[in-house]
């Protein structure tokens, strides 16, 4: 199966494949919060798109190096393959706050 319908194909699966993520990223970092935001929560979003995941704790590191270590060892561990859809970001408390607040109405949080 060629890799743009696969991608499609996750993106259609985004309420599970966040569920995993979520739960690799508890096992992972501390007090995580996972949160989806943008055109999947709005219900316009289109075979190109991606999805939003903040996973946010105040244990994310500083430096934006080992933040994409924490990020690949996610997507290692869940075998996501180079083309999926998820744009995973790793913030801080204070970080995510512009993301959250300015993404209200289309926001969804992972238990």
């Amino acid at each position: 199966m060629d890799s743009a319908i696969k991608r499609s194909q996750m993106l259609k699966e985004w309420r599970e494949w966040t569920r995993r993520i979520a739960y690799v990223a508890k096992k992972i970092i501390p007090d995580v919060e996972t949160y989806v935001i943008g055109s999947v929560i709005r219900g316009d979003s289109v075979s190109g798109s991606d999805v939003d995941v903040l996973l946010v704790s105040k244990h994310v590191p500083e430096k934006l190096v080992d933040r994409a270590k924490l990020k690949a060892i996610i997507e290692e561990e869940l075998n996501l393959p180079f083309y999926h859809p998820f744009e995973i970001h790793m913030l801080k408390p204070e970080e995510a706050g512009y993301y959250i607040e300015r993404s209200r109405s289309s926001i969804l949080r992972i238990a």
